[in-house]
């Protein structure tokens, strides 16, 4: 009887064991469901915002910002640099042409349909703008990196570039790279197809529905060919070996412009401290503003360009189909994509916070329109200055409105019978302060005459006023 209930309690609790494992089971595959239904839900919603709206929105600013670029370098050359405004307007160029690839390959069709869609007629322009994304992208990695080999060689191969970098062969260069470029990805438009998918309907078991669908062709799929062509030459020349080159030779620029800013400093030290007017001038502040500059462009290009051929290497490791079907995975594409907008999109304010030169031609551009004139006449005189540039930066009429301490201690200063005077000689005379320049009226940025110019009528009317704040303050 005893051995009877002890089996029987055994099995009880085997029993209950078998029922608690199960309901352990049952929980932890509800909670597994539970947990990946909220990460795709997730995961959904930040590819919709990075590939809509924010992908959009940088699309928009970068396309008008670097028309605006565009403008400024051919608008505003400098005769010191012409060299360099052929790279930087072909590199705007190609990063414009991305990002409105980009836009039109994934940014539209979610704000349009809420997704990246595979089917409808919209994938009828997947082949071309797919392919020509890619082309725009291996364009502008290319420009960057001819760009840091042309600064490279300026600075640490002064006879060497002075030999090839002209003028003729930097604009062959150009279009030298563009062409290669184009070669480099014309495979890419022969990896996508579109094809007609047919499905049953639902409502009707007799009727078949076919729409136009994307697929990848056989070529993507040959082992060799992704192998070589998206692992081995992807990383050889647009990802890893181009982001090794920039940054050895940025970092072998920052430290030739350090030497010679050393140098410089070293020489001209007992003018510098003889000359006040070079107080501001501090060498390594602008040597700051220069390693700030390259390390932008350094981290801009690691970050936007080597997330791709991580996906691509990821996706050949794990297999096709558990890579297109992880959301971690698309996570992290919309993320590499996004950040290649990004970097499209912002060399603007790079040129703008950095460049003196960029600043002071988009300053000229903007009073050289009569909307911007009066605005910037208006900026300036209610801080008490006004600089208004004329026939070209170098020249420029310059307001200055003192102080009425300096005004007081100029009246204290006068005897009794010519106070006045002093004082309305002072107020006019000094109001108006021309900065003479190598440039006069008879150059032809001045006799053909300038937007940004400031007429005689404009200047006489400043006096006509000055001199009625003079006897006001006078009397």
């Amino acid at each position: 009887m005893t051995q009877l209930m002890t089996r029987y309690a055994t099995y009880i609790f085997q029993i209950s064991v078998t029922s608690v494992d199960a309901t352990n089971k049952s929980l932890v595959s509800l909670f597994e469901i539970f947990t990946n239904r909220v990460l795709q839900q997730i995961q959904q919603m930040i590819s919709y915002l990075l590939n809509g709206y924010l992908t959009a929105i940088c699309v928009v600013m970068g396309v008008i910002l670097n028309i605006l670029c565009i403008f400024v370098f051919l608008r505003y050359r400098r005769g010191s640099t012409p060299v360099i405004q052929y790279y930087l307007v072909t590199l705007t160029i190609w990063q414009t042409a991305l990002l409105c690839n980009a836009f039109l390959l994934y940014s539209l069709p979610t704000l349009i349909y809420g997704r990246v869609v595979a089917t409808g007629y919209y994938v009828y322009l997947y082949p071309f703008v797919y392919a020509l994304a890619n082309t725009t992208h291996t364009g502008s990695v290319w420009v960057v990196l001819t760009l840091t080999v042309d600064r490279y060689l300026a600075l640490c191969r002064p006879l060497t570039h002075r030999a090839i970098g002209k003028r003729s062969r930097v604009k062959r260069l150009m279009i030298a790279v563009s062409i290669l470029a184009v070669i480099f990805s014309a495979p890419r438009f022969f990896e996508v197809h579109v094809i007609e998918h047919c499905v049953i309907d639902p409502q009707n078991a007799t009727d078949v529905l076919c729409m136009p669908a994307i697929s990848r062709t056989k070529l993507p799929e040959n082992h060799t060919y992704w192998s070589v062509y998206h692992i081995i030459l992807a990383m050889l020349f647009v990802t890893l070996v181009p982001c090794v080159l920039l940054f050895w030779l940025t970092l072998t620029i920052s430290m030739a412009l350090r030497r010679a800013i050393m140098k410089r400093k070293t020489l001209c030290a007992p003018n510098a401290d003889l000359d006040g007017r070079n107080k501001n001038n501090v060498p390594s502040r602008k040597e700051h503003k220069s390693n700030i500059m390259l390390v932008l462009v350094i981290a801009k290009f690691l970050f936007s360009d080597i997330l791709p051929t991580v996906a691509d290497v990821l996706e050949h490791i794990v297999g096709d189909y558990v890579f297109m079907t992880s959301s971690l995975a698309t996570l992290f594409v919309d993320f590499s994509n996004f950040l290649l907008v990004l970097n499209c999109s912002t060399n603007f304010w790079v040129f703008i916070i950095w460049g003196k030169r960029f600043r002071r031609s988009c300053r000229q551009m903007l009073i050289s329109t009569e909307c911007g004139r009066i605005l910037f006449k208006g900026a300036q005189l209610g801080h008490g200055q006004e600089v208004i540039t004329t026939c070209n930066p170098q020249s420029s009429y310059t307001t200055m409105m003192n102080t009425c301490a300096k005004w007081t201690e100029l009246y204290r200063k006068g005897s009794s019978g010519n106070t006045g005077n002093l004082f309305r000689r002072s107020v006019a005379e000094s109001a108006i302060t021309i900065i003479p320049c190598e440039h006069n009226r008879l150059t032809p940025a001045c006799r053909y005459g300038t937007s940004g110019q400031w007429d005689e009528y404009d200047r006489a009317r400043m006096l006509a006023l000055l001199a009625k704040q003079d006897h006001r303050n006078f009397t």
